[in-house]
């Protein structure tokens, strides 16, 4: 008892150590084979206290030539630069677009 009561202790020190240390993104991705109904599952949460959820929405859009788009660093809203403009756009919800095709990141350290 004493040393799963000492293995708990050491778990649970270094996981609030760690929460001092690290900032981390984390995302589940379950596919149809993991699932018990086949559903596929995405999900993605900014391990942060001062980023908060916002569910976005873009629609599709077709573009003229030549337009650029203004690129800023998503949590801090630096302005990094320009890039061009794909000449159209899918409607895209949160990371996903109507295909279904969704992006995230797991980061850690």
């Amino acid at each position: 008892m004493k040393k799963l009561s000492a293995i708990l202790f050491v778990i649970l020190l270094s996981g609030l150590l760690s929460e001092q240390f690290t900032n981390a993104c984390t995302n589940f991705l379950i596919t149809k084979g993991a699932s018990k109904d086949g559903s596929v599952m995405i999900t993605y949460s900014a391990d942060s206290h001062v980023l908060y959820g916002e569910l976005y929405y873009w629609p599709a859009k077709n573009w003229p030539a030549g337009t650029m788009v203004d690129i800023y660093e998503w949590d801090t809203g630096k302005y990094l630069g320009k890039i061009p403009q794909k000449a159209h756009t899918y409607s895209v919800v949160g990371n996903m677009n109507q295909h279904q095709v969704s992006i995230g990141e797991t980061t850690f350290g």
